[in-house]
C-alpha cells in the first residue's frame, strides 16, 4: 500500500501566526520521511473564493472569540485542503491512501517526527478516517461556534473517497453560504456533511495534541 502526505500553506495578511512561523513550522515537517505532495498558492486561487465571487451577495463570516483569526479568508484556506486532496489523487496515480496533514501541526503539543513516521506505518488501506472531539454525529445548531465533532488537522483518505468527499464539502457548502448568508468553519461543514451519510467516515478520538496520531486504529481495534 502507498500514502502520500498532503500538505499546503496559503499566505493570509495580518493573520496571528506569520509567514515566518509557517516556514518554521513546516521545514518541521519536511522532515517527517514520508512522500509528500505540498501546495503552496495564493488566496485567489482557493476553490471558495473564486466561488464566492460569484454570489449576488456578500456574506458574513463566523468568528466566535477571535476575529483576528476566524477571518474570511480563513474559512476560505481552510475550506481548500479537500480539494488539494483531490488534486494529490489526480496528480499521483500510484498512492492508495492520502493523508490531509496541516501545514502548521507542530505548534500542536507533543507532535514529533517520530510520532508522525509510526502513524504511517499503522495505516490502513479503504479507511476514511478523521479525529476529533465530540463522541457522537452532530447536529450543529450555533454556527457562530466551531463544531469539534473533526479537530480538522488530519484526514486519512483512500484515493476512492478524494473525490467524493470533496464534491461533499463543497456542495454543503455552497448551500449553506446560499441558505445563511454566511461563511462558517470546514469542520462545521465536514459535520454537517458527515450527518448527510452518503460518505464512510469513521470517526477517531484525539484532541490538538500527537493523539490525533497515536489514536489512530483500524476499524477493528487494531
Amino acid at each position: 500500500m502507498k500514502v502520500k502526505l498532503v500538505t499546503g500553506y496559503v499566505p493570509i495578511p495580518n493573520h496571528p501566526r506569520t509567514a515566518a512561523d509557517y516556514d518554521r513550522l513546516g521545514a518541521q515537517l519536511a522532515e517527517v520521511d514520508v512522500p509528500r505532495h505540498k501546495f503552496i498558492t495564493p488566496l485567489q486561487n482557493c476553490w471558495l473564493y473564486h466561488e464566492m465571487a460569484l454570489l449576488p451577495f456578500k456574506p458574513t463570516h463566523s468568528i466566535d472569540d477571535n476575529p483576528a483569526k476566524n477571518s474570511l479568508a480563513y474559512h476560505i484556506v481552510q475550506h481548500q485542503k479537500f480539494e488539494w486532496l483531490l488534486s494529490a489523487s489526480i496528480l499521483d496515480k500510484e498512492t492508495d491512501v492520502f493523508v490531509w496533514i496541516d501545514y502548521g501541526i507542530f505548534h500542536m503539543p507533543s507532535v514529533s517526527v517520530a510520532v508522525i513516521r509510526d502513524f504511517f506505518g499503522r495505516l490502513k488501506d479503504n479507511d476514511l478516517a478523521i479525529p476529533g472531539v465530540l463522541p457522537e454525529p452532530t447536529k450543529i445548531t450555533d454556527e457562530n461556534v466551531p463544531c469539534w465533532r473533526f479537530c480538522g488537522s488530519l484526514l486519512v483518505v483512500p484515493r476512492a473517497q478524494a473525490a467524493p468527499l470533496y464534491n461533499a464539502i463543497k456542495s454543503n457548502a455552497l448551500r449553506h453560504i446560499a441558505e445563511t448568508k454566511n461563511v462558517s468553519w470546514e469542520v462545521n461543514t465536514l459535520a454537517r456533511v458527515e450527518m448527510e451519510n452518503k460518505l464512510p467516515i469513521r470517526w477517531y478520538p484525539a484532541s490538538w495534541n500527537l493523539t490525533l496520531f497515536t489514536n489512530y486504529m483500524d476499524a477493528n481495534g487494531s
